[in-house]
């Protein structure tokens, strides 16, 4: 299945800034996208584009790492977590107010089906011939309200509640339980609108059956129909994503539209068979030959791991963090470096703290001298030494302090990780804390000699 048109708005409205984010980023999704995701940001002093951004980002490189067998309603839900404990990181470490939240919606194109999941009051529609044949729940706080009869109509219409939304993201420890729906039903034609609440403040479902079924007899510039709806008109900021998709049609077999043959056509094609005998002959030769050299060429090169997400045309900004650090131990771009380690005692760059000899010790010098295998390269890199490698058994964050030079990096793992990370010489503090249980930690001391260039170590964690 493939997204045949794709639409989008990202629009502010008439607020002061954006707090949606859209996935992919606007103006660059392309046919052979598979994930398309809308948050709705919301937090006190407008910086809802925080959590919006974060929990899209993160989700959006998380997916497509599992195959669509894999996929279900308990892992949706898993992987929110994962990425609201990175929002509850942030927040932390920027002591931002927790109230941070976002909505999220998402459709994953497969082969013959559709995934679609919410949470929040974001929307997602699924329309044929101009009925919309499935729409997701409102989930929201503004949604209990009227409900309960507790919301105030004036002049202006409907009085929507200040609140943050209550079944959003939000950077606490709420239950999260999205909604997660298979559509088989998918045939060429069929519309997934996903959008945020600020575009259904002037766009009704009527508009959106009437649209789509305008533009299926007359092909009309649906993202400029939907914008002249809102804009000017709409409060909140206004994003969607709306893919019009292509199901590619199995072949059958069967006598069913086939042609019978006559006797003089089958004479007609032995005549000819011969003269067509070169040109094929030719044709499988050069095949073969290219063949040969491709293997050849893919032999001789060095492999390098591929993104299981390869073949998603636009790839998630940070999605790098997700598997290694690329160089040595450095400072964050975002801010200045801290000289403290999470749950351990304070760390004087000038006075470097001794390593405690137990079992979270590793000796990298001896290791290094103990196994050729552990030989990576004999081309030396002007960052790159020794190689560590983490996986974990629970998902967990690290804290990576070059104790010698003051420098730390935050990183998260995950039990589908393998983390990889390049240190230079020096000393070494790495605090690992549970993402589910923050009182549970472990530490490690890494003293990394230059002797230990091109070694590697495996550290798995294991509280």
């Amino acid at each position: 299945m493939k997204a045949e048109k794709i639409y989008h708005l990202f629009e502010v409205g008439r607020k002061s800034n954006q707090e949606d984010y859209i996935w992919p980023v606007a103006g660059e999704a392309t046919e052979n996208d598979k994930v398309f995701i809308v948050c709705d940001g919301a937090g006190k002093f407008d910086n809802g584009e925080i959590a919006s951004k974060l929990i899209c980002q993160f989700m959006a490189a998380k997916v497509l790492i599992y195959p669509e067998y894999k996929i279900s309603e308990e892992l949706i839900d898993k992987l929110l977590i994962e990425a609201r404990e990175r929002l509850i990181t942030y927040t932390r470490e920027y002591k931002l107010n927790t109230d941070l939240t976002t909505t999220f919606s998402m459709v994953i194109l497969y082969d013959q089906k559709v995934l679609t999941c919410c949470f929040g009051d974001s929307r997602i529609f699924h329309v044929r011939d101009g009925e919309i044949l499935f729409k997701s729940e409102d989930t929201s706080e503004v949604n209990e309200l009227v409900h309960h009869d507790e919301m105030s109509v004036d002049e202006g219409g409907l009085q929507l509640s200040i609140k943050p939304v209550l079944h959003g993201i939000k950077a606490d420890e709420s239950p999260i339980n999205a909604q997660v729906r298979w559509i088989d039903d998918v045939r060429p034609g069929d519309y997934f609108l996903l959008c945020s609440k600020g575009l259904l403040e002037n766009v009704t479902d009527d508009d959106i059956k009437s649209l789509l079924h305008t533009n299926d007899r007359e092909n009309i510039d649906l993202a400029h129909s939907f914008r002249e709806l809102s804009e000017g008109k709409t409060i909140d900021n206004y994003s969607m994503y709306l893919i019009r998709v292509n199901v590619g049609i199995q072949k059958k077999n069967g006598s069913n539209g086939t042609k019978k043959v006559s006797n003089g056509t089958r004479r007609g094609r032995k005549q000819n068979k011969g003269s067509r005998t070169w040109p094929m002959l030719t044709l499988s030769i050069t095949v073969i030959a290219l063949l040969t050299l491709f293997f050849y060429l893919r032999r001789s090169r060095r492999p390098e791991p591929v993104p299981a997400f390869i073949n998603q045309t636009t790839q998630p900004v940070d999605v790098g963090r997700r598997d290694s650090v690329a160089s040595a131990i450095s400072r964050p771009a975002h801010a200045a470096s801290s000289s403290t380690t999470k749950d351990s005692a304070k760390v004087n760059p000038e006075m470097p703290q001794a390593i405690p000899q137990n079992e979270n010790y590793i000796d990298l010098g001896a290791a290094a001298k103990s196994a050729q295998a552990n030989q990576v390269t004999k081309q030396k890199s002007p960052t790159a030494q020794m190689r560590v490698r983490f996986t974990a058994d629970e998902s967990c964050s690290l804290k990576i302090v070059n104790v010698s030079l003051g420098d730390e990096i935050d990183w998260d793992i995950s039990p589908s990780d393998i983390g990889t990370i390049f240190l230079k010489p020096g000393k070494y503090s790495i605090v690992a804390t549970s993402v589910s249980n923050h009182a549970k930690t472990k530490t490690y001391q890494f003293d990394v000699k230059a002797g230990d260039a091109h070694s590697i170590q495996n550290v798995h964690i294991l509280f």
